[in-house]
């Protein structure tokens, strides 16, 4: 296979880029194995017609992503790591939210493949350079960062956070802020304190699987309410709010994901009137916010929050880097000394270094000119799913056109063949997330959820071209569901 490894040298691609790319494609499609033996640096080398040091380079970036494995006196192979494929690409895998956030975390790291399955930022946009030097203008407080820092969050990262946050016209003071370790704990959080084992919870349908997730750790009772491409259906809210008792409404705004989709501001004022008359809280995760590719990014509730119903998380882990683990929440006055008490039973707090580093980016505006160069790179991504879908869906194929955020939500024909899709897309080396995982209601078989954020224009089509693919093929194949025949037969 290494014979047909093809340099473009006129590309602005480094030549040591180009090589290590093909090799993970052909180690994601299955055509270098695990346990593969790779060529000696010489000999790939001599073979290319490019220095020893090109190959070495290559080798070691992928190395260090854990792609190949090199052992002194025996050489290099294709590692283990590398092709491990998630639990639910088995014919008897399950697909719950635990193990899809476990397998997206750990090919976060090292799994051979493409994926469109993650929501997560492209590690290469990350601005490394920019945060170092936050970081290491730390260097001469050490004896203080290095300790603990307040439970509520370093006082100085909160001053810059209630000025962040009055960017999207949610005025509130540094003390209003609770720092968090990203939405995840941030809703943890909000669950402990508002709800006991058994409670109601009413959650869109489809919605985060992290947060599913958590409605099963704590024996809560999910009560759904279907989401359109103008937000949760409101009728739906009210009939469930006029009848169950509520704890509170977890909604994402703007971009939700899986969907992609966006409140109008006409919803988001119903809703905070609807949550004024049935006396219910909203959790509002704002953690795609910042992502707006065609508009200015949208008002989040907590803005018009006149009657303190809104508790409002988000994070840094999308805008970014997941790795940060910083975000915050503000919630009621009512509720902060318990949300506080419960991080401190959760972890102490975060560490100081980290807020110090993140206190420094956003003072020197270091987030906005961040903002400013990924915006047009997602956007693009983001229109190159869209077009990819276009040219290559079969029809019956349905997709969301989000206007921000990372996903895109797929409803297939209603298929029994439709189950197998991720698992026979995951054989042709590329990963996407199984609709039913979104779901409280796991019944549906026909969703996924595609992400564009982690990956270049050209590798977002060729995934998407898999996908259909791998789609028109089952459709072909595979016969039509009871509902499908049922809809046909009076036609016949």
């Amino acid at each position: 296979m290494l014979s047909t490894i093809t340099l473009n040298r006129a590309s602005s691609t480094p030549i040591y880029r180009q090589i290590g790319e093909q090799l993970k494609t052909a180690i994601a499609e299955g055509k270098l194995p695990a346990g593969t033996q790779l060529p000696t640096v010489r000999q790939l080398a001599a073979e290319l017609g490019v220095t020893r040091l090109t190959v070495q380079t290559a080798y070691a970036e992928l190395q260090s992503g854990g792609w190949i494995e090199a052992t002194v006196g025996r050489g290099t192979f294709v590692s283990a790591q590398a092709t491990m494929p998630p639990r639910w690409s088995t014919v008897n895998g399950a697909a719950t939210p635990a193990t899809v956030i476990g397998d997206l975390l750990q090919m976060g790291q090292a799994q051979g493949m493409r994926s469109l399955a993650s929501a997560s930022p492209d590690p290469e946009l990350f601005p490394a350079a920019e945060f170092w030097a936050n970081l290491e203008s730390q260097r001469n407080h050490t004896a203080l960062v290095g300790g603990y820092g307040p439970a509520q969050g370093d006082a100085t990262l909160r001053i810059e956070l209630a000025a962040h946050l009055s960017e999207r016209s949610i005025e509130v003071t540094p003390e209003d802020v609770l720092v968090v370790a990203g939405v995840t704990q941030g809703v943890s959080l909000v669950a402990q304190a508002l709800a006991q084992p058994g409670d109601c919870i009413l959650v869109e349908q489809p919605t985060y699987v992290g947060f599913l997730h958590q409605l099963r750790a704590y024996g809560l009772q999910p009560l759904t309410t279907p989401v359109d491409a103008d937000g949760p259906s409101l009728a739906v809210v009210e009939q469930l709010a006029a009848t169950q008792r509520i704890r509170f409404f977890y909604t994402i705004p703007s971009f939700q994901n899986p969907t992609g989709s966006c409140m109008t501001p006409a919803r988001r004022q119903q809703l905070l009137a609807l949550a004024d008359r049935y006396d219910f809280f909203i959790v509002e995760d704002d953690l795609y916010g910042w992502l707006a590719y065609d508009d200015a990014p949208p008002t989040p509730l907590k803005a018009a929050d006149v009657n303190q119903r809104v508790i409002y998380v988000t994070s840094f882990s999308k805008t970014l880097m997941p790795g940060l683990r910083l975000g915050m929440l503000v919630a009621p006055t009512a509720l902060r000394e318990r949300l506080t008490a419960l991080r401190i039973a959760a972890d102490l707090g975060s560490p100081l270094l980290l807020q110090r580093a993140l206190a420094a980016f956003l003072h020197r505006g270091d987030f906005r000119r961040h903002l400013r160069r990924i915006l047009p790179i997602y956007r693009q991504r983001r229109n190159a799913t869209l077009r990819a879908c276009e040219a290559f869906m079969p029809p019956g194929v349905q997709w969301t056109r989000p206007h921000g955020g990372l996903c895109c939500w797929l409803t297939l024909p209603a298929h029994p063949a439709m189950h197998d899709v991720p698992r026979l897309v995951l054989q042709q080396g590329w990963a996407v997330a199984p609709g039913s995982v979104f779901l409280a209601d796991a019944s549906a078989n026909h969703h996924l959820r595609i992400c564009f954020g982690a990956l270049p224009d050209e590798h977002i089509r060729r995934g998407v071209e898999v996908l259909a693919q791998v789609i028109r093929q089952q459709l072909e194949n595979a016969p039509p569901s009871a509902d499908v025949l049922e809809a046909w037969l009076p036609l016949l």
